[in-house]
């Protein structure tokens, strides 16, 4: 589960730039590899849904987003005991987002194409495994590209989610 920081949806058409806060739920599963004790990777997929309201909570204020992403982060591990282990890790995200509500539909009534697409970002975070199955992880990812859509005479729709935060409980096998 996490926040979802900034979504940004903007129309060149009337120059509008919509800034949403939100909270999500999602599922990641994966494997890890450590070359080292300290040194590793992991890949994994992470679907997670959300949904947005532009100042109040009526349909046509709703932004949704549904997000399925690859990830391989590389791990570090800084401190290792018999219970509790402590670490970092970067890696990269790729995905695609849909997004859909009544946000879009507006949009896309007005001619414009829907903005799902494909999604690019960074992963940051720091994670702890204690109990020898049971992690929590505090993660920041940061968009680098989002989906876009361009209509002929309507302009162009960009949707970038700039950062996400989350908290997030793992559990190792």
């Amino acid at each position: 589960m996490g926040v979802n920081g900034l979504s940004k949806m903007q129309s060149d058409s009337t120059g509008s730039a919509y800034a949403f806060n939100n909270l999500r739920y999602g599922l990641v599963g994966g494997y890890k590899w450590f070359f080292t004790q300290s040194v590793g990777l992991r890949a994994y997929l992470a679907v997670n849904n959300g949904t947005n309201y532009m100042q109040d909570t009526t349909a046509g204020n709703q932004f949704n987003t549904l997000n399925v992403m690859a990830n391989i982060d590389f791990l570090n591990t800084f401190y290792n005991s018999e219970q509790v282990s402590a670490g970092w890790f970067a890696g990269v995200s790729l995905g695609y987002a849909i997004h859909n509500g009544g946000l879009v539909k507006q949009y896309t009534d007005m001619g414009l194409k829907d903005p799902s697409g494909f999604d690019l970002g960074i992963n940051l975070g720091l994670r702890t495994l204690f109990g020898k199955h049971h992690g929590i992880e505090l993660v920041n990812r940061i968009g680098a590209i989002g989906a876009s859509a361009t209509t002929e005479g309507i302009g162009k729709m960009t949707t970038t989610q700039t950062y996400n935060v989350a908290v997030r409980y793992t559990y190792n096998f």
